[in-house]
């Protein structure tokens, strides 16, 4: 998830009002998490380089906790390290071989201008080691920092769209909420995995209990007859 400055900017309609881009990015990565509580979820968030916030794990309150705190940092190195940010995730996914499926979902609204790895090399060995790499866009060309009379944002699409290409993933463009909650839902349906559960049933014989009450009450009945028998002339 990229943190940089620009995810500040509130060019987004969020329940009737305007919010920033990170806001909105919090809340339909939540909701996609909690769609999903049987795989194995981590963050990574980014700017000019990666940060590991959340290691991959299955305590999703936990987790969605962790993005709640999520937000653009000044303190935080400026930039877009597309390139490293892949490749941090793609090196904690690795780690986790046994999972039949293994995605990064990055989330950026800018261009890589950051890192010592580009975003290509980045994919192509992320796709040596069987990891998809979907990629979202997020923000319209036209916003602004408050404030701010910067240039028009440019969206490095082409290189997101390569990144997706070359993983067999796919590239998302959102300009507004609703693009980006079907980006995710769709992301959602691509990456449903079938799971099938062995059930065993031990049977366990208890046919003799039955079979030794059964003799006991004939015998029982056969002493009694025996017992009660009329005596015979002498």
């Amino acid at each position: 998830m990229d943190v940089s400055f620009s995810m500040e900017i509130a060019d987004f309609q969020y329940e009737g009002r305007w919010v920033q881009r990170d806001k909105i990015s919090r809340e339909v990565v939540k909701e996609f998490i909690k769609q999903r509580p049987n795989d194995r979820i981590g963050l990574i968030p980014f700017a000019g380089q990666p940060y590991q916030e959340s290691p991959i794990t299955l305590e999703h309150d936990w987790l969605l906790g962790k993005i709640d705190s999520v937000t653009p940092n000044r303190d935080l190195s400026q930039g877009t390290a597309i390139g490293s940010a892949i490749s941090a995730s793609a090196i904690r996914l690795d780690k986790r071989k046994d999972s039949k499926s293994r995605i990064i979902i990055l989330l950026t609204d800018g261009s890589n201008n950051s890192g010592k790895l580009s975003p290509i090399q980045a994919a192509e060995a992320a796709k040596t080691l069987g990891i998809k790499v979907y990629t979202v866009a997020i923000g319209t060309e036209g916003g602004r920092l408050a404030g701010q009379q910067n240039p028009a944002q440019e969206f490095d699409t082409e290189t997101l769209e390569e990144i997706a290409r070359i993983t067999d993933a796919e590239y998302y463009r959102a300009k507004s909420a609703n693009d980006l909650v079907a980006a995710f839902q769709t992301i959602d349906q691509l990456e449903k995995t079938e799971r099938t559960q062995k059930v065993v049933t031990t049977y366990e014989d208890f046919h003799h209990i039955f079979t030794a009450l059964a003799t006991l009450s004939l015998l029982g009945h056969i002493l009694i007859l025996i017992l009660h028998r009329p005596a015979g002339p002498e």
